[in-house]
């Protein structure tokens, strides 16, 4: 163990004086399960959102140390020590690497059960027609596998492939723990070099470019960013892909546009506190979601309603 992992510890009560917070794992997207690593010699701040340990360890394993974030993020400085000392300027971050656009078009499909569940009992239960919910689905390219799990892609204003979340639901339109990744899968078949480092975007973001005057609504799912479009298609929806998802990075791209936000509920304080941190967006924070149980979202009202 690197002499950086005792000073990296996973958060607890007895480690911070804390409550502790649990989040939602990366891997298995399973909600108040996700421990993250804290630096205790930097009043215990969280290293990285990702940077942590999983509950669910047989049936996901995931399990992020510092030292190997440090390792694949070479660019972000690891302390050595808490004095505040000089160092050159890091790296550059790596450059941004897409995958084919043919990749998209390949995996175009209606095969899978998301789309079952999304042209039935969502369609009939929102009271959309069948013109209204293709469309939607050719507006943000969903694709599918072979084994049936729908693929959200993530493409910029660029018309940038960043990669395509494979996401896996089950007949009720309800999301499954499994999930993977596009370029992890090109990785395996040695198609991707294991060097490609994911850049994300926000889901839907390949639509600022050609709806340039349209009011964005930001949204964290992307099941939540589909529904809302085939709902109310005169604003552009995009998605986080995450209660985490939004960054000020990330966000640079609404830039110059009207943007309502829309947090889950007890996302709320967090996704403000971003915001905040961005210039030159009109945006306004719709905080109706407190209202609700944790982690609700506009589509989980839509589709409880009687």
């Amino acid at each position: 163990m690197k002499t950086t992992d005792f000073r990296f510890q996973l958060e607890s009560p007895r480690l911070t004086g804390r409550r502790q917070v649990k989040t939602i794992c990366p891997q298995c997207q399973r909600k108040r399960c996700f421990v993250r690593y804290v630096d205790t010699q930097n009043q215990c701040r969280y290293v990285h959102d990702s940077v942590g340990r999983c509950d669910h360890e047989q049936s996901c394993g995931y399990h992020y140390r510092p030292s190997e974030y440090f390792r694949d993020n070479p660019w972000m400085q690891e302390p050595t020590n808490t004095r505040t000392i000089s160092h050159p300027a890091p790296p550059s971050p790596p450059p941004l690497i897409p995958l084919p656009m043919a990749l998209v078009q390949e995996n175009r499909s209606q095969n899978s059960t998301f789309w079952r569940w999304f042209s039935t009992d969502c369609a009939q239960k929102l009271q959309l027609t069948e013109e209204t919910i293709k469309r939607v689905y050719d507006d943000y390219l969903i694709g599918a596998t072979p084994q049936c799990d729908v693929i959200f892609w993530q493409i910029d204003e660029k018309q940038h492939v960043r990669s395509g979340q494979i996401m896996r639901y089950n007949t009720l339109g309800k999301r499954q723990p499994y999930q993977n990744w596009m370029h992890s899968c090109l990785q395996k078949q040695g198609k991707l070099t294991e060097k490609f480092i994911l850049h994300q975007c926000f889901f839907g973001q390949h639509l600022l470019s050609t709806r340039p005057y349209d009011q964005v609504c930001l949204v964290e799912s992307q099941k939540t960013a589909l529904i809302m479009a085939a709902l109310y298609p005169e604003q552009l929806w995009l998605a986080t892909c995450g209660s985490h998802g939004l960054t000020a990075e990330k966000a640079v791209c609404l830039k110059g546009r009207r943007v309502t936000i829309f947090p889950d509920s007890g996302c709320l304080k967090e996704w403000q506190a971003i915001m905040s941190q961005t210039k030159g967006i009109n945006y306004f924070i719709d905080g109706k979601m407190e209202e609700y149980p944790p982690n609700t979202d506009l589509a989980d009202v839509l589709l409880e309603e009687p």
